[in-house]
């Protein structure tokens, strides 16, 4: 038996056992994180070979746009000799290498702790022997209750909570129903719950009533959890985060009727997220108001809000890197520039994909070089 089928047989178990009725984030958390068994058990998953390209993998643009951001939090801490430096949901841990070695080359004390969080066993294997090949002393947890709280730290991460489970809902008559999983002649099925739900999503009523009849959509209680253990580890520092999403006005807006869960198989992307549970990833997008909410609640304090390309344009070290290239003018920087195109421009990741500063324990102004493109305020409803 293969481990797709494996993985298949598990799950018909799990929505028998629950009444044939199965919620679509306990089906979501064994289809990607089974150990063994699960989407990010898979031997590929970035890159050309892989189901999806992340920005890491289309050369030095995000790891220099963190590299800046790092160091203007390591400022804003007042630039301390002991600091640490934590990647969640690090993957191969490229990201991560290339950030380190770009901050090598700024005048800055280095991190004394470099940390990467990355539950995936498969892809902690891939990070132990790359950072053992580039000689980085970087820890390796498998979740952030490994890592002990302490000041003056610095998180970020890049795509990673559109991978946390979401919950899915079909709104009728005034109401919230979930919509789970079952079983029928073909397969794994939508099914809505029979009753409604009794803690309903926390979406503003304004925009409950613009919706049409038969509103599907989901969102995303793993938020809550993911910030309060965030701010459980930063006693004081910063948190970056990188992903694509909206706030909640554009995020529930009328005419997005179906939500924004995605299955990605073959670098291509794909409506159906039930079939073949294993052989493709499920995402969706992030809602950055409810995010910036669960941040307050948690005590981590939102300081700018705005579009990857924004912040990767306003970027002194991808400025200077673009200057570099431009005046080289040979088949390896063209091919950089390109993969630029991608990263920044709005018809590739440059709009859809968001950056979020948080604080905590420290009084911070925005960045100056981004002071003007921040959106945070569009962050309310």
């Amino acid at each position: 038996m293969s481990e797709h089928q494996q993985l298949e047989r598990m799950l018909r178990n799990h929505i028998i056992e629950a009444g044939g009725f199965l919620p679509f984030d306990r089906f979501m958390q064994v289809a990607l994180y089974e150990p063994n068994l699960g989407y990010y058990e898979s031997k590929t998953i970035f890159g050309e070979q892989g189901d999806f390209i992340t920005a890491p993998e289309l050369g030095p643009w995000l790891a220099l746009g963190y590299a800046d951001l790092i160091f203007w939090g390591w400022q804003q801490l007042g630039e301390p000799q002991s600091w640490t430096l934590l990647e969640q949901g690090t993957g191969s841990g490229k990201l991560l290498a290339s950030v380190l070695d770009i901050l090598a080359q700024f005048t800055m004390a280095p991190p004394t702790a470099m940390i990467s969080v990355e539950r995936s066993a498969q892809l902690q294997e891939r990070q132990s022997g790359l950072f053992a090949e580039r000689g980085l002393p970087v820890r390796i947890c498998s979740c952030l209750d490994e890592v002990e709280p302490c000041k003056n730290v610095i998180v970020y991460s890049n795509e990673l909570p559109d991978a946390f489970p979401v919950r899915c809902f079909h709104r009728t008559d005034g109401s919230f129903f979930e919509r789970g999983v079952g079983l029928d002649e073909n397969g794994f099925c939508w099914q809505d719950s029979k009753q409604p739900i009794s803690e309903s999503p926390q979406i503003a009523g304004k925009l409950l009533d613009s919706w049409p009849e038969q509103y599907v959509s989901e969102w995303n209680p793993a938020l809550q959890q993911w910030q309060q253990q965030l701010s459980d580890i930063v006693r004081s520092g910063f948190v970056f985060t990188v992903d694509y999403g909206y706030s909640q006005q554009e995020y529930y807006r009328q005419a997005r009727i179906e939500g924004t869960l995605l299955a990605h198989i073959g670098q291509q992307a794909v409506e159906d997220v039930l079939s073949e549970p294993g052989s493709r990833d499920i995402t969706a997008h992030v809602d950055f108001t409810a995010l910036v909410q669960a941040g307050r609640v948690a005590g981590l304090t939102p300081v700018c809000w705005m579009s990857q390309g924004a912040w990767l344009a306003q970027s002194p070290s991808v400025q200077s890197f673009v200057q570099s290239l431009a005046a080289q003018q040979d088949k390896l920087s063209m091919h950089l520039m390109a993969h630029a195109k991608r990263v920044l421009m709005p018809f590739g990741m440059g709009e859809v994909f968001k950056m979020l500063v948080q604080s905590k324990g420290v009084e911070s102004a925005k960045p100056a070089y981004l002071k003007q493109f921040d959106h945070l305020d569009h962050l309310s409803v």
